[in-house]
């Protein structure tokens, strides 16, 4: 399956990138390169293995490093990454609370 990165999932490995780099840039590029690693080997092999986060809007949530949530959902045959979140952040509950329009997310980087 292929794994695309919306606008909105870059963003926030950017905000990662430039929080890490605060203490090391070589380990900021390190974790950059082992999470895409990771969100692209895992989900391509196994689209499935996400923890059904948001049943309504097909949004499902994987743990990297018991810490870093990403979200995904799955449309065709496509694995689009939403957001990828520190789980010490409170934006986790902010998401939970009022949703989010995953079609918008995804047309945003289509377009």
């Amino acid at each position: 399956m292929k794994v695309f990165l919306t606008q909105t999932a870059e963003d926030c490995l950017w905000a990662i990138w430039d929080h890490d780099r605060l203490y090391s840039e070589t380990l900021a590029d390190a974790f950059q390169r082992d999470v895409d690693r990771f969100i692209r080997d895992t989900i391509s092999a196994n689209p499935e293995i996400g923890h059904v986060w948001h049943a309504p809007r097909g949004i499902r949530r994987l743990i990297f490093r018991r810490r870093h949530n990403i979200f995904y959902t799955l449309r065709d045959d496509v694995a689009w990454i939403l957001f990828i979140f520190d789980g010490r952040m409170d934006i986790n509950q902010e998401i939970a609370a009022s949703g989010l329009d995953a079609e918008a997310l995804i047309g945003r980087s289509e377009g």
